[in-house]
């Protein structure tokens, strides 16, 4: 039973160790505060470009390097300014989901490799039965509890697996979210910049 049962609990243990990487990786992950995007976009309405970059150095994370790669291209049309920094982002996504889909397949493949077990298992006891009969009603059930044992670990390793799945995934897509956020702010107020209006910031 445990021989069947390692599969399992190496899925298991690599889902866990992946989880606490990715919990880390994701806290990391610094937002941008809404007053620095603020500041970027009135110091780029007074055209102070370089000081616009220079006041995202203090603020680390992904939307200010899409900032900083934004003002790099200044000079160029909006709709090109937008594509580069979705560019940014397309790159960004990678490294924030990076790992999850081990943690996903873990809780799809833990029960089936559980049931595996005990199917493989309950034919070890049905043979057993073949062999000596029915005659010993507690060997057959300790034969049966050991081939269910399987699908219990299954379940142990799926479930956990299934819930951090979904609560780092769904910070994954928080932080997606944010960059979209960001990215679509900026470019309204560059847009208001470029008209001789005054950016609003959300």
């Amino acid at each position: 039973t445990l021989f069947r049962s390692v599969p399992i609990l190496l899925f298991g243990l690599a889902a866990l160790v992946m989880a606490l990487i990715k919990f880390w990786d994701i806290r990391a992950v610094k937002k941008l505060p809404s007053s620095a995007l603020k500041e970027v976009l009135t110091l780029l309405g007074q055209g102070r470009v370089s000081e616009a970059s220079q006041s995202l150095k203090e603020h680390p994370g992904p939307a200010a390097a899409m900032l900083k790669e934004a003002l790099r291209n200044i000079h160029l049309p909006k709709e090109v300014i937008d594509e580069i920094m979705f560019e940014t982002m397309l790159e960004v996504q990678p490294k924030i989901e990076r790992g999850l889909p081990l943690i996903s397949v873990t809780a799809s493949v833990a029960p089936l490799l559980g049931l595996l077990g005990t199917v493989t298992g309950m034919m070890t006891t049905f043979n057993l039965i073949t062999l000596f009969g029915t005659g010993d009603a507690k060997s057959l059930s300790s034969g049966i509890s050991e081939a269910l044992i399987t699908t219990e670990y299954g379940l142990i390793v799926a479930i956990p697996s299934l819930l951090l799945y979904g609560y780092l995934s769904r910070k994954a897509n928080g932080i997606m979210g944010d960059l979209e956020q960001v990215s679509i702010a900026f470019g309204n107020g560059l847009l208001a910049i470029r008209a001789g209006a005054r950016p609003a910031v959300p």
